[in-house]
């Protein structure tokens, strides 16, 4: 009997194993209207860089990736971002416009957890380059939580919106960058 217990058990394990995450990622920056920018007209282009679309390991067997454009997400962001700033941004295609070209080089997530709470650390990093104003600078940001029980897609979801709202923050409300663009 015991041997049939243990069959039936190792049969059900791998039904309640974690599946991996196809993270669904919603950024939206708390930025400030005004005019700082003054109409100067900005191109960004965003490149995710990054050596691998997998963000992290839920377990073992397990990751989390997103099938979002984060490149794309990012850029959407940046670009609302900015021209609630009073920026004038517009395609890679006009010549008279400042090119920001602005990398993401990072997002990684790491769990640790038992049966009563989970840690979870989310970490960022994105270079920011505007060559033709001098500037040239790499944001980072981390954040760290402790989950009641254990992590899920809604936690997880929660902390990587955070993470990258946090990033896109640092960048356009940075005043040197600011002061780089408008020169």
């Amino acid at each position: 009997m015991k041997k049939i217990f243990a069959l039936i058990l190792i049969a059900l394990l791998p039904a309640c194993a974690t599946t991996s995450q196809d993270a669904r990622i919603e950024i939206y920056p708390n930025v400030e209207s005004s005019n700082i920018g003054n109409g100067v007209a900005l191109s960004i282009t965003v490149d995710d860089a990054r050596p691998s679309g997998v963000i992290g390991k839920i377990d073992e067997r397990s990751q989390i990736i997103t099938s979002q454009d984060l490149a794309q997400l990012i850029g959407v962001a940046l670009v609302d971002s900015y021209s609630k700033q009073g920026f004038n941004v517009g395609g890679a295609n006009n010549p008279n416009a400042v090119q920001m070209r602005v990398t993401l080089e990072d997002l990684s997530y790491f769990r640790d957890g038992s049966l009563v709470s989970t840690y979870v650390e989310t970490k960022s990093r994105m270079k920011v380059d505007v060559s033709s104003k001098g500037f040239i600078r790499t944001y980072s940001n981390s954040e760290d939580r402790t989950v009641p029980f254990s992590s899920n897609e809604a936690t997880n979801n929660s902390q990587l919106r955070s993470i990258l709202e946090r990033i896109v923050e640092k960048i356009v409300n940075d005043g040197e960058l600011i002061a780089a663009i408008l020169r």
